[in-house]
């Protein structure tokens, strides 16, 4: 089936004289000033399931025994015990009791632009333009920028943490996007050599899109069930669409491309044999489920 859319704290507990046993109190003496008291992230990555990734079971405690190099997350082996350490994993493991609001409201405030940002007006250096690529790293989280004529390193910047998806560039290759597990997408301006801004478009998201024009990014998104349209002028929210299949049964959204002959989005659903189509073009003309009349 194919479905159609239009257009467009921490402290006081860690100083407390009893000693945290529970998992939930061991996160919130040890983890919640970087990761956030609901595990969706701060300073630090969400941790919950979904944006663990392979980081389970023995992987994950030895990361809290031993920390992450290169990385603020330090090391737990000093402060707890390894059956402590055993049990704040399992915790991490544990999905959400609940799923929090993240709808338009919540992303807008997300957003941070860079106030000293000003685009450049031609690129600030002599390498070809188009023929740059960017090398995630996974490993501590940055990117570099290369010249693709001559392998030379342009820059070097930090990215959100683990970044997924592939990084999508404008059609003038000027700017790139890119997006992490935990649903922050980041701007950059490959002539600047700089960031532009961040805006976390949804809690845990798969990979992003951007429109045959590249005005608009589509981000899909797994927590909450929803796409997200991002404007690529500003990172500011078009709009966020909740996926439902026609029962009303809500779906993960595993995948969103850019098809540009049509001038749209088209997404996979995780949870429902359904694909979805969102046009881009305000031209595009109106779609209906079931039969409608012709007037002819």
């Amino acid at each position: 089936m194919i479905r159609f859319i239009a257009t467009l704290s921490l402290a006081a507990l860690a100083a407390a004289p009893c000693r945290a046993t529970e998992p939930e109190d061991l996160f919130a003496a040890h983890c919640a000033e970087c990761h956030g008291p609901s595990r969706l992230g701060g300073l630090g990555p969400a941790l919950i399931p979904e944006t663990l990734g392979r980081m389970r079971g023995p992987a994950l405690a030895e990361v809290i025994a031993t920390g992450r190099p290169n990385t603020q997350m330090p090391a737990f082996s000093g402060e707890l015990g390894a059956d402590e350490i055993a049990a704040l994993a399992a915790y991490l493991e544990t999905p959400l009791s609940e799923v929090p609001a993240w709808g338009p409201e919540e992303i807008a405030a997300s957003r941070s632009l860079d106030p000293g940002y000003v685009p450049a007006a031609a690129p600030v250096f002599d390498a070809d333009p188009m023929n740059l690529f960017v090398v995630v790293e996974s490993g501590d989280h940055h990117i570099s920028v290369l010249d693709g004529d001559r392998f030379e390193v342009l820059d070097r910047f930090p990215t959100p943490f683990a970044v997924h998806g592939g990084p999508k560039f404008s059609p003038d290759g000027h700017f790139v996007f890119v997006m992490s597990r935990d649903g922050w997408v980041q701007k950059y301006d490959l002539w600047s050599l700089r960031e532009v801004g961040r805006i976390r478009a949804g809690l845990n998201s798969r990979n992003i899109a951007i429109s045959h024009d590249g005005k608009w990014l589509a981000v899909a998104n797994y927590l909450p069930a929803t796409v997200t349209i991002l404007s690529t002028a500003d990172l500011s929210v078009a709009r966020v669409i909740a996926v439902t299949d026609r029962k009303g049964n809500p779906s993960r959204v595993s995948a969103v491309y850019q098809a540009p002959p049509r001038k749209s989005f088209i997404l996979a659903l995780k949870d429902a044999p359904e694909i979805w189509e969102i046009a881009t073009d305000p031209e595009a003309p109106p779609q209906h489920e079931g039969f409608v009349h012709s007037f002819e």
